[in-house]
């Protein structure tokens, strides 16, 4: 199947409009079911999967109790937009933040939704992103120890709006001090703060 995908796939290319080129009967077959099945092709390091398309599902919010409402928004947003690929950040800064205060807010809202541990597990995941960043895109340049600029950005504007609601926020911000006070560099001090303050 491996094999298959990869001589016919262009980026972007869905299951649907990839069963609609195939010749191939049984891919087509597997292909049409995966996406009437609510599923859509991702792919990393040469290898093609199926991830759920929680977008599929925003459709149904209205019918669902409010835990799995957000769950479905928070799950959508995944799909629609991982947040890495090949080992390093794909979205901003930012917004790896702003998804880890949604899932926060969740926690916080619905602690005994039956979605509770996967939201809690996406979570640990942001705030590890928050403060280490992925190995191809590493909080703090391996050259030089400096904080990278984009992130240094991004978490003093949210911390603009501070929330004396979110423990998030408020680890962020002892953090950014901390920062400061060690001219945005990688020193012992800050590592220790990583590895006492982690996870939250």
């Amino acid at each position: 199947v491996q094999r298959k995908l990869t001589a016919i796939y262009k980026a972007g290319a869905s299951m649907s409009s990839l069963a609609a080129i195939t010749d191939d009967l049984q891919l087509r077959t597997l292909l049409k079911s995966a996406s009437e099945s609510g599923y859509k092709l991702e792919t990393a390091e040469g290898t093609f999967f199926p991830v759920i398309d929680y977008g599929a599902y925003r459709k149904y919010k209205l019918y669902v109790t409010n835990d799995i409402s957000a769950y479905i928004t928070i799950m959508a947003t995944e799909s629609d937009l991982p947040s890495s690929k090949d080992n390093g950040l794909v979205i901003a800064w930012t917004e790896v933040a702003a998804r880890a205060l949604s899932q926060e807010q969740f926690i916080q809202n619905h602690p005994k939704s039956n979605r509770i541990s996967a939201v809690k597990a996406l979570y640990t995941m942001y705030v590890n992103n928050t403060f280490y960043g992925q190995n191809n895109t590493p909080l703090f340049h391996y050259d030089n120890l400096e904080m990278d600029l984009e992130a240094q950005k991004a978490y003093s504007s949210i911390l603009t709006k501070n929330n004396d609601n979110s423990p998030f926020l408020q680890k962020l911000d002892s953090f950014m001090k901390l920062m400061k006070d060690n001219s945005y560099k990688l020193t012992d001090e800050v590592e220790q703060y990583r590895k006492t303050s982690l996870p939250l």
